[in-house]
């Protein structure tokens, strides 16, 4: 996966500028995919060398032109080759466990006063969710497969945020134990 699926995805949903992709971002894709707007430009840009999008160059007063991408024949066929495709289930790599496989090498108070950090900061992002949810999502599945769908990928993040709030409570726990 690259982000270069990514913006195909967004671009299928709607024909977009940079900024409003970048917008993407920092609303429901930045939930579960996380780059800068530096990357998504450049990214269109190669997607634009290869032929997956095209761009149409508007006229602004007082600003730049503004470019709105749309894909291509192209781009539809790298996105519906990568949709076909099955992917493999990604690697954890979380430096905060490595902190704490470190062990005894590892300052415990500071162990403990991140993981308090990052508890508070999973049950935020819970509570950030559930607004989500009743802002967008109010009457759950509904049968409508664009709604369905991406109502599952926000409860893939409520139970994602869910089991780091239980398994940081056990880690408090633990850790004050060692304290």
């Amino acid at each position: 996966m690259s982000l270069k699926h990514v913006l195909l995805v967004v671009l299928k949903k709607r024909n977009s500028t940079g900024y409003e992709i970048t917008k993407w971002f920092d609303g429901p894709l930045g939930h579960f995919w996380n780059t800068s707007h530096q990357r998504v430009y450049r990214a269109l840009a190669t997607l634009y060398k290869d032929g997956w999008v095209d761009f149409e160059e508007i006229q602004q007063d007082n600003k730049p032109n503004k470019k709105v991408y749309e894909l291509t024949a192209v781009g539809e066929d790298a996105l519906r080759r990568w949709l076909d495709t099955p992917l493999k289930p990604q690697p954890i790599n979380e430096a905060f466990l490595v902190k704490l496989f470190a062990g005894k090498e590892a300052d415990r108070k500071l162990l403990y006063d991140e993981l308090l950090r990052q508890f508070e900061e999973h049950e935020s992002l819970l509570k950030v969710y559930k607004k989500i949810e009743q802002e967008y999502f109010p009457n759950g599945f509904t049968g409508d497969a664009e709604n369905d769908m991406m109502y599952l990928t926000l409860r893939r993040g409520f139970y994602h945020e869910e089991a780091c709030i239980g398994w940081s409570k056990e880690a408090i726990s633990v850790l004050e134990s060692l304290l």
